[in-house]
């Protein structure tokens, strides 16, 4: 009885049992359907890790989709920058420990909030571009906004990686953003768009892209893996996944 107690105690000491030990923020509502799958995401990914009794420690500031673009097309950047760093600071008012902006054109924005708001960051890009070189991918398709597919923040990220980055030509990137904005980030999703996004993906797979980044946090409610038989980095995903785990860091 007495060996069985102590392996009991032995098993318990050297079994790791994860946590959640910080409160995950989220600045997001930029496209409330996508921040409504981070939601579920996020909390399927922790209970798996956890156990099914508990639920994750969120702090969300749903920011009005019109005010971010209204803020956004100023001519004067810092007005979007502030309007991003209030909503950061309300997140660390709110007892956020580390945030993510729950949008990937957001992230141009980055470089000059996050410093501003002294919470750690955890990148989209920086994450998604992680994965796209631990999937041995040296030439990848961008799909997105236009100021996502058309800026340099994915670019720069995965050049420094040694993978090329494909974008859409013009006209498709105007199809794709105009898709985007009218239907995806209503949560309207249709076959006829589906067929758009796998039209232009065949289109990347043609100038020999090894796999696609769906970068905008939308794309991945109408585009799954068993559409295509290449590989697609879903960052929405990729992005819940490393705020689970930053979570659960001690």
């Amino acid at each position: 009885m007495a060996g069985g107690s102590h392996r009991i105690i032995c098993t318990l000491l050297f079994t790791r049992i994860d946590v959640q030990h910080k409160t995950i923020g989220l600045i997001g509502g930029i496209g409330w359907a996508s921040t409504l799958e981070y939601y579920r995401l996020i909390n399927e990914m922790l209970v798996a890790r956890i156990g099914p009794a508990h639920s994750a420690r969120i702090m969300l500031v749903s920011i009005d989709q019109a005010d971010f673009v209204a803020h956004a097309a100023q001519p004067d950047p810092r007005a979007i920058e502030q309007f991003l760093v209030a909503e950061g600071q309300r997140l660390q008012g709110m007892g956020a420990d580390f945030f993510l902006l729950c949008a990937n054109g957001a992230h141009r924005f980055a470089p000059a909030v996050v410093p501003r708001i002294g919470l750690p960051f955890i990148s989209i890009v920086e994450e998604t571009a992680k994965k796209v070189q631990q999937a041995g991918v040296r030439k990848v398709g961008l799909l997105g906004v236009k100021q996502t597919m058309a800026g340099r923040f994915y670019h720069d990220a995965l050049e420094q990686r040694g993978i090329a980055t494909v974008t859409p030509d013009a006209a498709d990137q105007d199809i794709l953003h105009d898709l985007i904005y009218t239907e995806l980030v209503q949560n309207i999703l249709t076959e006829a768009g589906r067929k758009i996004f796998l039209d232009v993906m065949e289109k990347l797979r043609r100038q020999g892209v090894q796999g696609v980044i769906l970068g905008c946090t939308e794309i991945p409610l109408l585009i799954r893996q068993g559409d295509v038989d290449m590989p697609l980095f879903n960052t929405t995903a990729i992005h819940c996944a490393a705020a689970v785990a930053f979570a659960v860091e001690d």
